[in-house]
C-alpha cells in the first residue's frame, strides 16, 4: 500500500491546518541561504514548490502520486509565469537519480514516514546524500510520537477539519481515524473519509488509507548519520523552537 493519494487528492489542498501553512517561511529562509536549486521530496499538489517558485527559486519536485501531480499541473496551468521554474517527476522517493545535485533536498511535512520498508528508508537517505551538492543541506519533518506509541494509539473515526469551498460551493468534512498499529516495526495505518456535501446537497463519500513510519528523535539520528549525514540543527516547530515539542526538524549536511 502507497500514500498516493490515490482517491482525495483533489481534497488535500483544502487542509489549512498550521502544520500545512507555517512552515512556508521556514523553507524560504533556507532556500534563500543556499542560493541554489531545490529537490523536493513528496512534492504533491504543490504546496511548498510553487511557494519557493514566488521567490524565484528553481524546484524539482518529485512524487510517487500522479493524482497529486496533476492537481499541481493544473495549478501551474494557472500560473504559466512560474512553469519555467519548476520540473515535475513522477518517481519514487526511495529510488531516483536525477542525474543532477542540489542546494537543498527537503521532505517536508512527513513526506518522508510514507516509506515503511527499512530497505525503502536506506536507499531514499542514499539518494539523498547522492544529490546533494558540495555545501547542499537536507531537511527532513517528521512528527514527534508520544513517548510510549502501543494500542492505545489506535482511535475510532472523528472529525479532523471542515471548511467550504468558496470556488465550487462544496462543504467538505475531513473525518480520520486510527485502523491499527504496528508497534515491532513502527508503523501506524490512519484512514481518511472526506464527505463532501454539493450545492444541490448531494453527498458523496471519499476515503483513502495509508501507513506511516513513526521515528524516535534518536532512531532517526542514527538512521540519517548512518547514511553518511550529519545533523547540525534541529527543531520542533517552524519558529525554530529548540527540540522536544510537537514535531522533528532536522537540518542535514553530507559528512
Amino acid at each position: 500500500m502507497k500514500n498516493i493519494y490515490r482517491n482525495s487528492a483533489w481534497l488535500y489542498d483544502m487542509d489549512n491546518r498550521d502544520n500545512l501553512t507555517v512552515d512556508i517561511p521556514f523553507y524560504i529562509e533556507y532556500a534563500n541561504q543556499q542560493k541554489g536549486e531545490v529537490l523536493e521530496l513528496g512534492c504533491g499538489t504543490g504546496r511548498v514548490a510553487l511557494s519557493l517558485a514566488k521567490e524565484g527559486v528553481s524546484v524539482t519536485g518529485v512524487d510517487l502520486s500522479e493524482q497529486m501531480l496533476e492537481v499541481f499541473r493544473g495549478k501551474l496551468k494557472t500560473q504559466p509565469e512560474l512553469a519555467d521554474r519548476i520540473t515535475l517527476i513522477h518517481e519514487n522517493m526511495a529510488d531516483f537519480n536525477l542525474q543532477r545535485k542540489f542546494a537543498m533536498v527537503i521532505a517536508p511535512f512527513r513526506a518522508f514516514q510514507a516509506l515503511t520498508d527499512d530497505n525503502d528508508i536506506e536507499n531514499a537517505l542514499a539518494c539523498v546524500r547522492k544529490h546533494l551538492d558540495t555545501n547542499g543541506i537536507f531537511i527532513i519533518n517528521v512528527f514527534n510520537p508520544r513517548p510510549v506509541m502501543d494500542e492505545s494509539w489506535c482511535f475510532c473515526e472523528a472529525v479532523q477539519w471542515e471548511q467550504s469551498d468558496e470556488l465550487t460551493g462544496n462543504y467538505v468534512m475531513k473525518w480520520h481515524s486510527g485502523d491499527k498499529i504496528d508497534v515491532d516495526n513502527q508503523v501506524i495505518y490512519p484512514r481518511y473519509k472526506f464527505e463532501i456535501t454539493y450545492p444541490d446537497g448531494k453527498k458523496e463519500y471519499v476515503t483513502d488509507e495509508f501507513k506511516m513510519k513513526y521515528y524516535y528523535n534518536e532512531q532517526l539520528r542514527r538512521v540519517i548519520e548512518k547514511a553518511g549525514m550529519e545533523i547540525f540543527e534541529e527543531f520542533s516547530w517552524y519558529d525554530k523552537s529548540p527540540p522536544g515539542g510537537r514535531e522533528i526538524i532536522f537540518v542535514c549536511k553530507a559528512k
